[in-house]
């Protein structure tokens, strides 16, 4: 996919973090730090590394809906390893 296209109706959108007055707490981070699944106030979501600093989130609400695009994500990610030389 590039930049300028939508994304699949699969994949996730990704928007800038916001974070708010909230505490949020880590669930569960990624085998290499590329996403971390938290909770916030009440909701979950997903954080990734923002390219040039900070973080993007997805998939905010409720913990069925969100970790049904963690667990996704996390199949994703775990392909590109099997196929990365050692």
């Amino acid at each position: 996919m590039n930049a300028d296209s939508p994304p699949a109706a699969d994949e996730p959108s990704w928007v800038p973090f916001q974070r708010h007055n909230d505490l949020y707490r880590v669930k569960v981070t990624s085998c290499c730090c590329q996403y971390e699944l938290v909770s916030q106030g009440g909701q979950y979501l997903i954080l990734r590394p923002a390219p040039g600093g900070g973080y993007e989130e997805t998939a905010r609400g409720i913990y069925r809906a969100t970790i049904g695009v963690w667990d996704r994500l996390i199949i994703e990610h775990a392909g590109h390893h099997r196929h990365q030389p050692r």
